[in-house]
């Protein structure tokens, strides 16, 4: 089974209840009664979504975390900002390998376009595409008439 790390799972919620709200700004104590997030959880993802230039720190008397709205963020960027590069296997990764299976193995070179198509579809997926839409309980039908009537 090939699944994200809690850690890049909360992120994404995390990433997402800021991005429904973009022009405000949010402290860990909000996003954790927001999200159910635990609080160091979420104080650990803020920091590393900042050093990743996802989001703004703001310091002092109304501070907190708001969304970097001069880059176009993807669901790759969340994940590699607390999980580090999207590799499926450990043979993908940049560092010397101890497996002694190398001399022998036949998919090892393989790995590297089943990885890429993996990465890009991550990062073909905006970070807006997950905010959740006033009109998500309606079905498709209902939310084109809805859109019609303005």
């Amino acid at each position: 089974m090939i699944k994200l790390s809690n850690l890049a799972d909360y992120a994404v919620v995390l990433m997402s209840t800021i991005a429904a709200r973009p022009d405000e700004n949010f402290t860990a104590a909000v996003l954790n009664e927001d999200t159910k997030v635990p609080l160091p959880t979420v104080s650990k993802i803020l920091g590393k979504m900042a050093k990743a230039n996802l989001l703004i720190s703001h310091r002092g008397v109304g501070g907190g975390f708001s969304l970097n709205k001069e880059v176009e963020i993807s669901i790759a960027d969340i994940i590699e900002a607390v999980d580090g590069p999207v590799q499926l296997t450990n043979c993908l990764s940049e560092e010397e390998h101890n497996c002694d299976y190398v001399p022998v193995c036949a998919t090892r070179g393989k790995w590297d376009k089943i990885n890429k198509a993996v990465y890009e579809a991550l990062d073909n997926v905006p970070l807006s595409e997950m905010v959740p839409s006033k009109y998500d309980f309606f079905t498709e039908e209902e939310k084109k008439k809805l859109r019609k009537q303005g």
